[in-house]
């Protein structure tokens, strides 16, 4: 399995979008923001992305460093921050970071999962 090809495969694994969810949790929780999880797998993406999009706002419009420190803590890099601030305007900024985040999770995820697998490869056969 190579790195680019393991996105799409995972994108439907109900483990691997759990993970993202606590994910996205933990990373958020550490800078005091709690974020909840129903749990259901289908409706993930949408349920965390409505839930950070106004926490995204307000940090961006008045707590500038702990919003670049939560962006830092997720591994946003600047370039990438400010290419999202220039795509389209202020019409959407809060989704398309939020929409940034959880792709970002979801690759920690996935990268740690395929290191995993690389390192600890199943019996012989299997």
């Amino acid at each position: 399995m190579e790195p680019d090809s393991f996105p799409e495969k995972y994108r439907q694994d109900l483990a691997i979008v759990r993970e993202t969810a606590e994910q996205v949790l933990k990373d958020f929780g550490i800078f005091g923001i709690e974020i909840t999880f129903s749990g259901n797998a289908f409706t993930a993406y949408d349920e965390l992305e409505m839930q950070i999009r106004p926490v995204l706002f307000e940090l961006f419009q008045k707590d500038k460093s702990r919003f670049q420190a939560l962006l830092y803590r997720i591994d946003i890099s600047e370039p990438a921050f400010r290419k999202l601030i220039g795509t389209g305007g202020n019409d959407d900024f809060p989704g398309r970071i939020a929409a940034a985040i959880l792709q970002r999770e979801f690759q920690k995820v996935i990268t740690r999962k395929y290191y995993s697998e690389r390192n600890n490869p199943g019996p012989a056969g299997v």
